[in-house]
């Protein structure tokens, strides 16, 4: 009673034989034949056909909501099924910092990866200007970064708070009086424990310490000048730098002090030559936005990310 629904429903919107059959490319014959085939399968009329235009029968209207029902459900399950054979071989293109694209996003999209086995995710790093523009060209599907694009054809969503901190070697003698507000590697990672949390450092005693800085072309280098100007004086640059996984390094081997993601200490080996101090300071708090543009939306795209907004309210719990 329900294989003929599409054509019955066509005739009840077109409210015409006539025009139902053209919106179908059929005869009229052959579709009036069908529609009282089922009329007489369900033993009562679906349209008044006394009426112009065409109205349908109390049958022919629980008929037609029951039919609006079951094609809902239809279309909801060739939507279904057609994604999963878009997720079977679909790609996802991200452009982040080198840091997210080594330590951050590999684990992070694990879970991503088990859900949907067929996506290929694929990561670029980049500087915020020039994978913007890879975005716009649809050379990358999202952008996960700091700093926010303000290109109109872009949507930006905040994705998660990231704090910076000051990361000293261990061996510097200014951490011998600081002992109240420094954190070793360990006491850093436990820093939100109960009891764990030290006050900021007050930065002026780094005034003459030497700054390891990352280039202009980092949001860091502009929040590291804020941050020592607020506390009344300029860093003393030693070096500049273009990775922060290399000021990482360089710190740990004594070389100077810097400004780092405070989220370093998760994804690298723990060690004593390095201790962490953070400053109250609003630059040192930071916005990651996950961008993208907005024609390119797909139903890979908008799952991928759900899928990060998830985890990122996952990690707040």
């Amino acid at each position: 009673m329900l294989r003929y629904k599409e054509y019955i429903y066509a005739v009840y919107k077109e409210r015409s034989f006539s025009k139902a059959a053209i919106t179908l490319h059929t005869s009229q014959p052959w579709l009036s034949a069908k529609v009282k085939e089922v009329e007489k399968e369900l033993g009562a009329p679906l349209f008044d056909r006394s009426t112009s235009p065409l109205t349908v029968t109390e049958a022919g209207e629980f008929y037609v909501k029951q039919a609006e029902k079951v094609m809902a459900v239809e279309a909801e399950l060739s939507q279904y099924f057609e994604q999963q054979k878009a997720f079977a071989a679909g790609n996802v293109r991200i452009g982040s910092s080198m840091f997210f694209c080594t330590y951050v996003l590999p684990s992070l999209l694990a879970g991503f990866h088990r859900e949907h086995p067929g996506v290929t995710l694929t990561f670029e790093e980049g500087a915020t200007s020039a994978l913007t523009d890879k975005l716009l060209k649809k050379e990358l599907d999202l952008v996960l970064e700091t700093e926010k694009p303000t290109h109109k054809q872009i949507t930006c969503i905040p994705w998660e708070k990231e704090e910076l901190v000051l990361a000293v070697p261990a061996k510097f003698p200014v951490n011998q009086k600081l002992a109240d507000y420094c954190y070793d590697f360990d006491g850093f990672l436990k820093r939100d424990l109960p009891g764990r949390r030290k006050p900021p450092v007050p930065l002026e005693w780094f005034a003459n310490q030497p700054f390891l800085m990352l280039d202009t072309s980092n949001d860091i280098h502009d929040r590291t000048l804020a941050i020592c100007r607020n506390a009344g004086f300029e860093p003393n640059v030693r070096l500049q730098l273009t990775q922060m996984m290399t000021a990482y390094y360089l710190i740990c081997e004594g070389h100077g002090v810097s400004f780092l993601r405070s989220t370093i200490p998760e994804y690298v080996t723990p060690t004593e030559s390095i201790v962490f101090y953070q400053v109250d300071d609003p630059q040192a708090i930071r916005t990651i936005y996950l961008s993208y543009a907005k024609e390119q939306s797909s139903a890979l795209q908008r799952q991928f990310i759900d899928y990060l907004e998830n985890a990122a309210r996952e990690k707040l719990q």
